[in-house]
Formats: C-alpha cells, sequence, structure tokens
C-alpha cells in the first residue's frame, strides 16, 4: 500500500468514525422517542383522561421507537467491524 493509498484509508477511517458518533446520537434519540411511549402507556393504565387513546398511543410510540432504535444499532454494529477491519488493514502494512 503506497502513502496515498494508506493517507486515503486514515481518513476514510476518521470519515466513518465521526458518522458512527452521530450515528449513535440518533440511537439515543430513537431510546428516548421510546422512553415517551412507555410514559404514554403508563399516563393510559394509570388512569388519565382517555385511557384508550393514551395506550394506543403510547404503544404505536414506544414501538416505532424501539424499531428504529434496533435497526440503527444494527448499522452501529456493522460500521464499527468495518472501522476495525481498515485499522487492521492501516496496521498490517
Amino acid at each position: 500500500m503506497n502513502a496515498d493509498e494508506r493517507k486515503y484509508l486514515s481518513q476514510e477511517v476518521e470519515m466513518q468514525t465521526q458518522a458512527l458518533r452521530k450515528i449513535a446520537l440518533w440511537k439515543n434519540c430513537a431510546i428516548a422517542v421510546s422512553t415517551i411511549g412507555m410514559a404514554l402507556l403508563y399516563a393510559g393504565i394509570a388512569g388519565a383522561v382517555n385511557q384508550s387513546l393514551f395506550c394506543i398511543l403510547g404503544i404505536v410510540i414506544m414501538a416505532v421507537g424501539l424499531f428504529c432504535g434496533l435497526i440503527i444499532n444494527l448499522g452501529l454494529k456493522n460500521g464499527r467491524r468495518n472501522v476495525e477491519k481498515m485499522l487492521v488493514v492501516l496496521k498490517g502494512e
């Protein structure tokens, strides 16, 4: 691997690491949305006004947040694996 390829690969590792940090923030947002859904579900079960509306809304919001969190987590896992592979190539040469 020549110097230009090495420089390009190290820049790519840095850019992907920054992207993974941003994606991790999105994962935290998805978890927060799921938590809000859980709070709405609890409010519906606990007997707040319009119980069925809060229950249904809470379940939907919680499910969407959970689904998004799982998909984002899968992307993070694959992204980290990709960065690790690039680092192995950089260290190996």
